[in-house]
This record gives C-alpha cells, structure tokens and sequence, in this order.
C-alpha cells in the first residue's frame, strides 16, 4: 500500500469492485482528457479490460451497460469519513456529463453547479477530514434511448442536523454559516447584521462549540462566492431568483438565534413547573431582535 501510495496508483480491483484511497492530493495526471477520451470509447466496447483500474472504468461500464443493454445501471460509493466518496462522486459526474454530451451541455452544466451547494449546506469540517459530507446522497441521472442526457434529481437523506447546535472540540458546524460570515458583501452584512468578517463567526454560539472557526484549508471567502454564484444561476433557471437572498436571511437568523439565551427571573413571584420564570437576559436582547427581524416573526 505504501508503495502504490507513493507511485499515485490509488486504483486496484478487487473483482468486480473498484478499490480506491485518497491520495490527499490532486492528482491531476489521472483525470485528464486523454484518459477521459481512452475510456469514454471502451464504454461502447470490450477494451476495458485492458485499461488500468480507473474511477473512469466504473463510470465507462455503467454507460455502456446502459446503451448496450438498455437497463438502468447503478454505482455505489461507499467508504469512510476522509475516503474521497465527494471527490469520487465528482470525477464520475464529470465522465458521465462528457460521454453522453449531445445536447445536454446546459443540464450538465446545472448538475454540476449543484455541487458546491450541496457541499457548503451538507458538509463540514471534522477531526478525519475538512470537507466530510454529513448526509447521504442519491443522484438520478436520465437518459434518452441515444444516451443524451435529458435529466437529473438529487435526494438526500440522514442529514446531521445536530450539526447546527453542537460540534465536538476541533470540528465545525456546516460549511455555509462560516462562507457567509467570512465572504458577505458589506451590503449583504448590514442587511444580516453580521460583524465584519475576522469577528462574524467568532460572535456566534453555534460557531464556537469547536473552537475550530477557521481552517488554514478552507477559503471560506472564495467558497462563499462559488457556492452563491452557483444558487443564483440554479434560482434564476428556475424563475425564483428572489429566494436566494432569503435563504442567506434564514442562515443568519438561526445564527442570531442561537446568541438568544434566558435567566431566571426570581423577582417575578410565579413559579413555572418548580422553578422561577425564564426572562430573556439582557445581553440577548439584540440577538432577539435580530433574528426576529431576518425570521420574519414577532420577537
């Protein structure tokens, strides 16, 4: 193993399944057009055998199955935290989108934007891995007879809402809240209240359980930009542009809401289930109203 690590040859077979470890690097070299093209044609043929093991060979086999034989095809990735199942994912959107071209460049193109938002709102920094998915994932492609793409659907499943509250010592809360504290416009961080971005994520209780508010790894600024760029291209596809600014309302006003915390009050004279009344403490006022405000509701 150490061997193979060393040589980037990250791909072996073990029967019928492809075994695979993370480099924890970019390995350019393995996913280029050249390689792409090679077993894109073995996909209409019996040539697969004599290629390397590949992620490509997997994704090669399950199209050529398809045209082939005209049966639905599934891939399973499977693996622990910090395996590479994201970045695998990708590489095999990437063969499939390029194989079946012909018309469903467009739709391509939105599946693939769909990526940087389902990482930003499901994933997260943990102990084993800075991008750790934390939900489960069922993509659907559709093709036509010819092998065009003509549609796609994402659903997920078991997603970590814990997340939102509490992190273990060292990891972060979803990705999203941090791309937003550190990457809002100045116009975006007066309409959210939010602080300017060295203090913004540092002043949110639900940011700070982990101690861990920033990762040296992780270019929140930079991902801000690609996943909100990515959301206003899907909304506006889909004629709801106007929702994107809401749904960065939504995330801010969970952050200001968990600065929302209650004291007893002793002086009120009634006594609720054997202890004093809860009252809004002083210091949470502003986070109230905050929140109320981003929510839509009364505070």
């Amino acid at each position: 193993v150490a061997e193979r690590y060393r040589a980037r040859q990250i791909y072996t077979r073990a029967g019928p399944v492809l075994v695979a470890f993370n480099p924890f690097t970019r390995v350019p070299s393995l996913y280029g057009a050249e390689q792409l093209a090679r077993y894109e044609e073995s996909a209409m043929s019996d040539t697969s055998a004599a290629l390397a093991p590949h992620v490509y060979e997997v994704a090669a086999a399950a199209y050529g199955s398809l045209r082939v034989r005209g049966r639905s095809q599934s891939v399973i990735i499977n693996g622990e935290s910090g395996a590479g199942k994201t970045e695998t994912t990708k590489i095999i959107l990437r063969f499939l989108t390029h194989a079946a071209g012909g018309g469903g460049e467009e739709l391509a193109r939105r599946i693939h934007e769909s990526s940087p938002v389902l990482e930003a709102f499901g994933n997260c920094k943990t102990l084993r891995n800075d991008n750790s998915s934390r939900f489960g994932k069922f993509l659907r492609l559709h093709f036509t007879s010819g092998g065009a793409l003509c549609g796609g659907s994402v659903e997920r499943y078991l997603l970590e809402k814990s997340r939102v509250v509490q992190q273990e010592p060292g990891e972060r809360s979803f990705h999203a809240f941090y791309h937003l504290c550190a990457g809002a416009s100045d116009a975006e961080r007066a309409r959210l209240q939010l602080r300017n971005p060295k203090e913004a994520a540092a002043a949110f209780a639900l940011l700070t359980a982990g101690e861990c508010v920033t990762v040296a790894a992780i270019d929140d600024v930079a991902l801000h930009a690609e996943a909100s760029a990515a959301l206003d291209s899907l909304h506006a596809q889909a004629g709801a542009a106007a929702d994107v600014p809401q749904l960065w309302a939504l995330l801010a006003g969970v952050l200001h809401l968990g600065n929302v915390r209650f004291e007893a009050d002793e002086g009120s004279g009634v006594a609720v289930g054997g202890g004093a009344v809860a009252r809004l403490a002083d210091d949470a006022k502003y986070a109230a109203a905050a929140a109320a405000a981003l929510l839509g509701v009364e505070a």
